[in-house]
């Protein structure tokens, strides 16, 4: 009992709750804080939203970009290319729904400050094949969480969160999370109306293309090491 003696237990109540502070969790924020206007919303990682995830380090390029705004290509033709590239063995109707949102997303970084390569010819972003556009990426990830802490409520970095919170009425419904500070050891209950889980692992939804299973593996390891 000793050990715990001294833990301390944090009760936080949020509208939304996310949960997990990677790119995906702070996109999530900022999109709460768009629709739900005035609605409390409460992010939460179990690092530190500047650094964390698997965009962590930073990136040199975007790797899907369609250029819709200067007729480059079109969703349809992303579908194509996935479907041929992976044999057919795809969702398209998920592929579809990331190709036509995703321009609006970069442009979206470029307002925050994401400094994206231009073509000094047509002035469009400086392509490396079909699809890829070339940024200065070394802050791609504090840029998105500073716009994910001026959407968010409450940001609370160091939080390891362990279980979802069941409502006790209704067995099939979250209704929060608990985790714990893994500084300090305090524990935290979150009570939510809302809870978005963006906990990683969505690099892993497709096989590696790598060469070898084996050698596609290792190679995610030390790259995708935030989302395992």
């Amino acid at each position: 009992m000793s050990l715990f003696s001294s833990r301390k237990t944090h009760v936080v109540d949020t509208d939304i709750l996310v949960i997990g502070g990677g790119f995906g969790g702070c996109g999530a924020t900022y999109e709460s804080r768009y629709w739900g206007r005035k609605l409390k919303v409460t992010l939460v990682e179990k690092a530190n939203i500047e650094r964390s995830g698997a965009v962590a380090h930073g990136l040199s390029a975007i790797n899907c970009y369609m250029g819709m705004r200067w007729g480059e290509n079109q969703p349809e033709d992303f579908v194509r290319y996935a479907r041929g590239d992976l044999m057919g063995l795809v969702r398209e109707d998920l592929i579809y729904d990331i190709a036509r949102h995703v321009d609006g997303t970069v442009h979206l970084f470029e307002e925050w400050g994401l400094p994206i390569m231009k073509n000094p010819e047509t002035g469009h972003y400086l392509r490396e094949g079909k699809w890829q556009i070339m940024i200065h990426g070394e802050s791609y990830k504090p840029i998105i969480a500073e716009a994910a802490r001026k959407s968010a409520s409450e940001v609370h970095n160091r939080i390891m969160v362990t279980h979802l919170l069941m409502d006790a009425t209704h067995p099939n419904r979250v209704a929060g999370a608990v985790g714990f500070n893994v500084r300090d050891g305090n524990f935290y209950v979150f009570r939510a109306k809302a809870v978005i889980v963006a906990a990683g692992g969505a690099s892993h939804i497709f096989k590696p293309r790598s060469v070898g299973e084996g050698m596609g593996r290792t190679w995610y390891a030390p790259w995708s090491s935030a989302s395992a």
